[in-house]
């Protein structure tokens, strides 16, 4: 069966369909000839019976199912798949269960934004932090992420159109050098556990976190320097120490095996201390303010801010740029490129 253009400018219809008669004839166009062969296909051609006919399958209905799962078990499931890699995983699950129970551990697929912002009102109104709050709306939206990815839910993080509560930036608080002189006299005179001493001053030495430096062991001490590991980056870093304190520290931890701890858990004892002290320690910076006072008195006396971030351990520079505005050549053009000074020098 076709429609062919003959040497004369005649279209020939040729219908040769099995079961019916053939048929050839000739029409001026192309359009006559291929509605005569539909015509003729459809007047001459035999109704199927409805017996032949082919069966209608029907489509299988995909059964739907609801998630049931509620928030508690999708914390449960976060930390197993990710939580537990992470290098403070156990503090962010005990923070996820807490919100899950104070949102009164509903369905997790069924957490609203508008349920979500009356829960931060409520606690704003409580007296929590914003950069508090801030931090837990991250780690919810984060797990509700995470778990997208790994295929664990099907459905979009519920919270993702609701927006962090943006904050004044501040300049990071830090001790002076007669502050500090003051907590280490309160920690020596005051503390029965004597490493106390030994951890602040490591912190105030090299910018280390509390933690890291509790739990140093002795291998991590080699020719006058200290490898931090385990850190919150998951990057290992080498710090040197002063000589004279080095050969002190040695001396107070004596001959115990390489993969013996140095000292004991402490950070009880240097809060009380930083309390007999007198220093008003911002809220929430009670050690780690040994950090920042070592960072900006680093940059203060004119170190690199590329050296600042090896020595902190920070995985982006970002983070260590928060103590760039102390170097003393900071925006130091500013002195000399102002209107007011150009217009002294050209008058």
């Amino acid at each position: 069966m076709s429609v062919n253009k003959r040497k004369d400018g005649q279209w020939l219809a040729n219908v040769n369909k099995q079961g019916l008669k053939r048929v050839r004839k000739l029409f001026a166009t192309k359009a006559e000839a291929e509605q005569f062969e539909r015509d003729y296909i459809v007047a001459n051609s035999k109704p199927v019976p409805a017996a032949a006919a082919a069966p209608i399958i029907a489509e299988p209905v995909a059964m739907v199912v609801a998630d049931v799962r509620t928030m508690t078990d999708l914390v449960a499931l976060w930390f197993m798949y990710h939580g537990v890699n992470l290098s403070d995983g156990d503090r962010r699950q005990r923070c996820l269960a807490s919100i899950s129970k104070e949102l009164g551990n509903p369905l997790a697929s069924s957490l609203t934004a508008e349920q979500f912002v009356a829960f931060r009102f409520k606690k704003l109104q409580g007296g929590m932090m914003v950069k508090t709050f801030n931090n837990q709306h991250g780690y919810l939206s984060a797990m509700y992420e995470r778990l997208k990815k790994l295929k664990v839910i099907d459905y979009h993080n519920p919270i993702e159109s609701v927006d962090f509560i943006k904050t004044h930036e501040r300049q990071l608080s830090y001790l002076s050098v007669d502050q500090i002189s003051t907590l280490m006299d309160a920690i020596t005179n005051g503390c029965k556990n004597e490493s106390t001493y030994w951890v602040a001053q490591i912190c105030a030495r090299t910018g280390a976190r509390w933690g890291e430096v509790e739990k140093l062991t002795k291998k991590q001490l080699h020719d006058g320097r200290i490898t931090f590991e385990f850190t919150k980056s998951k990057r290992t870093r080498t710090v040197p120490l002063c000589p004279s304190f080095y050969v002190e520290l040695l001396s107070f931890v004596g001959f115990k095996n390489p993969n013996d701890r140095l000292f004991t858990n402490c950070i009880g004892s240097f809060r009380r201390a930083a309390a007999r002290s007198g220093i008003d320690f911002p809220q929430g910076q009670c050690s780690h303010i040994l950090r920042h006072t070592f960072a900006s008195h680093f940059m203060i006396n004119g170190g690199n801010i590329l050296s600042l971030q090896n020595i902190l351990g920070h995985a982006d520079i970002t983070m260590t740029m928060h103590y760039a505005h102390l170097a003393p050549d900071h925006s130091i053009d500013a002195i000399k490129l102002n209107p007011i000074a150009l217009g002294a020098a050209n008058g």
